[in-house]
């Protein structure tokens, strides 16, 4: 995965770094904000992540590609050059919901992370803690709190349809992990739902 993030990550800081390459404080926040996430997923790849297995190339080409839909929505954000801004602004609620979206996909990442803290343990457990007590996927549904974070921060059809097919893929992903748990482990307690606490 790590090969996957760091090119993205390359792109949003040198979009920062580069003199009008980002213009505005609304396309200065997005790209400032894709580069935190970004740097975020490569620390998390070095230093939290604890793999139990390998991942298909098929799922990780497309997880991966939508790290190239954020890259495209700096671009689409620089399209938006010189059109009104939107009648009602979203950017800094935007920043707020992508800020709490972040904090707690990183949180659960730890959370499950524990899980195999001694490094060697293959053995799979419940996830216990934060959300996990209420959701199977708890850093499914912050990493969707965080693509609607870009998506209010950009204001964009583009970034919200990126949002929305995040959130679908997610939801997808949260489904069978749930049903995953459910199959392996007898004790699952049924209050778990797989995305959305108390509801889905």
């Amino acid at each position: 995965m790590l090969v996957f993030y760091s090119p993205a990550l390359v792109v949003a800081l040198v979009s920062l770094a580069v003199s009008g390459a980002v213009e505005g404080a609304r396309e200065r926040i997005l790209c400032a904000a894709f580069a935190a996430h970004l740097l975020k997923r490569v620390l998390e790849v070095l230093f939290v992540h604890r793999y139990s297995g390998s991942m298909p190339l098929g799922t990780a080409l497309l997880i991966s590609s939508g790290y190239l839909f954020l890259l495209a929505m700096i671009y689409v954000q620089r399209l938006t050059r010189g059109l009104p801004e939107p009648a009602v602004d979203l950017l800094y609620p935007g920043v707020l919901v992508f800020a709490v979206g972040n904090t707690g996909n990183f949180y659960h990442h730890l959370l499950l992370s524990r899980l195999r803290a001694g490094g060697g343990d293959k053995e799979y457990k419940i996830p216990r803690g934060g959300l996990f007590e209420l959701v199977a996927s708890p850093h499914y549904l912050f990493e969707i709190v965080t693509f609607f974070g870009f998506a209010m921060i950009s204001q964009t059809v583009f970034a919200l349809v990126v949002a929305v097919d995040s959130a679908v893929f997610l939801a997808g992903r949260s489904s069978a992990t749930r049903k995953w748990y459910v199959s392996k482990f007898e004790e699952f307690p049924a209050r778990v739902k797989a995305l959305v606490p108390y509801v889905w």
